[in-house]
């Protein structure tokens, strides 16, 4: 794992470490997925507590302590519980339906509404706006390795900032998975929500292995169409400081794999 962060000096400050070794089930299907929730959610709240470190000036390093992070960390997970899992099921079960598969669907539209309105309400902000620029530096870098160019800057450049097996695909495949195994759960009251958090491994597995077939095979691409179309509000055009940054990430990884770049400089670590 490898972060890259910008200072308010300009410098690019880095941060690596070997990841564990569970990582070794990734090559069990439907198991791996399970794996990758676990990292969108540990490994991503980790980053930003240590990308926050790096950035901030001594004198605000406190802002950054873990016992100040975990707090809003929980806060976060518990506002995705509440209005991506409880909110729709609430609403859809105050239907009068009795089909299952009606209010699993009925719940599923809920869901992805609130998600897209989210995306759109959240993006509305600078902050997050340039989040997603780097967002999209990422992409681009990966990109460019993948279809072995030249890692820099102007090489980076032609690429799309929209990738295929991004996170935010991920969760695409987990809001469209959940309305199939959800018409199976019960409906109403607080059985029905902690059956569908429990039930979140199972729908990351699934999920997981939809993503991979839509970004590994040709004829089964159209899968990946949903994440890309929603990427347009997860993404934004990079500019060069960013794609710098992102540049600087993935030579690190590629630095500690043993695999040699051109134009790799040393940076601040």
């Amino acid at each position: 794992m490898a972060i890259a962060v910008r200072r308010s000096t300009g410098e690019i400050a880095l941060y690596s470490e070997p990841l564990k070794p569970h990582r070794k089930l990734w090559k069990y299907p439907f198991l791996r997925g399970i794996i990758a929730l676990y990292d969108a959610i540990a490994l991503g709240l980790r980053g930003l507590r240590l990308s926050m470190e790096m950035a901030l000036p001594e004198e605000e390093k406190h802002l950054a302590q873990p016992h100040h992070f975990a707090w809003q960390a929980a806060l976060g997970l518990s506002l995705a519980i509440a209005l991506f899992v409880a909110l729709p099921h609430i609403v859809s079960s105050q239907m009068p339906m009795n089909d299952r598969w009606a209010l699993s669907g009925l719940e599923g539209v809920v869901r992805l509404f609130v998600f897209i309105l989210f995306l759109w309400f959240v993006g509305r902000s600078k902050e997050a706006q340039r989040i997603f620029a780097y967002h999209g530096a990422e992409h681009k870098a990966v990109h460019a390795f993948e279809h072995n160019r030249d890692l820099s800057v102007d090489g980076l450049k032609p690429f799309p900032p929209q990738h295929p097996r991004c996170g935010t695909a991920f969760l695409i495949f987990v809001l469209l998975v959940k309305i199939f195994l959800f018409a199976f759960l019960p409906i109403g009251g607080w059985q029905g929500v902690l059956t569908r958090i429990l039930m979140l491994p199972v729908v990351a597995s699934v999920s997981f292995e939809l993503l991979k077939l839509g970004a590994t095979k040709p004829l089964l691409s159209w899968l990946s169409l949903p994440g890309i179309w929603v990427q347009k509000l997860t993404t934004r055009e990079p500019d060069e400081q960013q794609l710098e940054v992102a540049l600087a990430a993935l030579k690190e990884v590629l630095r500690l794999e043993g695999i040699k770049v051109q134009g790799s400089q040393p940076f601040a670590r």
